[in-house]
């Protein structure tokens, strides 16, 4: 009888890895764990009718981003993560993707196109360093969303803001730079945001977005996939199929209106809008209490883990979070 060769279960752990079962690309296992953050849109009729004095409408008219407040459609998670594994980054030439056997390029003049945007607008994504450009000063603008005055620019909390301002800041973190995590915070380009859409400084979006994509990947601290339904009209526009893919239709609390700045403790009280705190009366004055409800986003989506076997067809490179460029579009 031939001798059996016994293997014992110490030799099997110490067995190298075969190909078939080869480790997955880091960027694959960070998307992975990452959710589709589900996006927002804005009711403006309801700012419009209920609360004229915040303005909410004719400052994104000026901004020239209506059609991106309103977007509503419906959202494939599953294709989301197959989009931002597969995506490459290219400085001045845009993202291209390799998706369901259709290879694509994403470019700024391409966006404007899907969302009928203008052309034109600073061209400017940051997300760490204070900002020093001609027409805007970091420490008048801290002064303009806050209504107090700073002798220098520093890190402020949505308390800290004015009533509109908390609002068009919400509207910010869930639709312009969408992102999960402390939505209390304003950091350096949230102000630097605000105060664009104050003052009428025109912005290119399509630039923002492929900046804020890729500052997505190129982070260690990736908590979330943007974008989901501006990415649904960027499929659409190059006939992605969506077969067997799970869909995900908006709620009612999805949309962003008037409904949304109470649950954030801002009432109506004698034809003007207050930010109150439990106890609140009318002798003690409006209190500036942070957001509640609206800063802990529950809205994601996270679809069941991709099969250990696929492998992403390129990785993401280019900018750092601390980088930034800017051109005058």
């Amino acid at each position: 009888m031939p001798r059996m060769k016994i293997v014992s279960k110490r030799s099997m752990r110490q067995r190298p890895p075969s190909s078939s079962s080869e480790e997955e690309d880091p960027q694959t296992k960070r998307i992975d764990r990452c959710p589709v953050l589900i996006g927002k849109n804005v009711d403006l009729a309801s700012f419009t009718f209920d609360a004229p004095s915040f303005n909410i409408d004719n400052l994104f008219i000026g901004m020239g981003w209506v059609p991106i407040l309103t977007l509503n459609d419906k959202v494939y998670p599953s294709i989301v993560k197959d989009f931002y594994t597969k995506m490459t980054f290219s400085p001045g030439t845009g993202i291209t993707c390799l998706l369901k056997n259709k290879r694509f390029k994403i470019t700024q003049e391409l966006i404007r196109s899907i969302l009928h945007l203008e052309d034109g607008g600073i061209r400017l994504y940051t997300t760490k360093i204070i900002l020093h450009i001609e027409e805007y000063n970091p420490v008048e603008a801290c002064c303009r969303v806050t209504g107090k005055h700073f002798e220098a620019a520093v890190r402020l909390s949505t308390n800290q803001l004015t009533l509109p301002c908390r609002v068009l800041h919400n509207i910010i973190t869930h639709i312009i730079v969408p992102r999960k995590g402390h939505l209390d915070e304003v950091n350096h380009y949230d102000v630097f945001l605000l105060d664009s859409i104050l003052r009428g400084r025109k912005l290119d979006f399509s630039y923002i977005m492929i900046q804020h994509k890729n500052c997505v990947l190129s982070g260690a601290r990736a908590k979330a996939l943007p974008y989901d339904m501006i990415l649904t009209k960027i499929y659409q526009h190059f006939d992605v199929s969506f077969r067997d893919s799970v869909t995900l239709f908006s709620k009612a609390t999805d949309t962003i209106n008037t409904l949304t700045i109470k649950r954030m403790k801002i009432f109506k009280e004698d034809g003007q809008w207050v930010a109150k705190s439990k106890g609140f009366d009318n002798e003690s004055g409006p209190s500036t209490l942070s957001f509640e409800g609206e800063e802990i986003d529950v809205n994601e989506y996270e679809p069941p883990p991709r099969p250990r076997s696929q492998k992403p067809s390129s990785s993401t490179s280019g900018l750092t979070e601390d980088h930034f460029n800017l051109l005058n579009g």
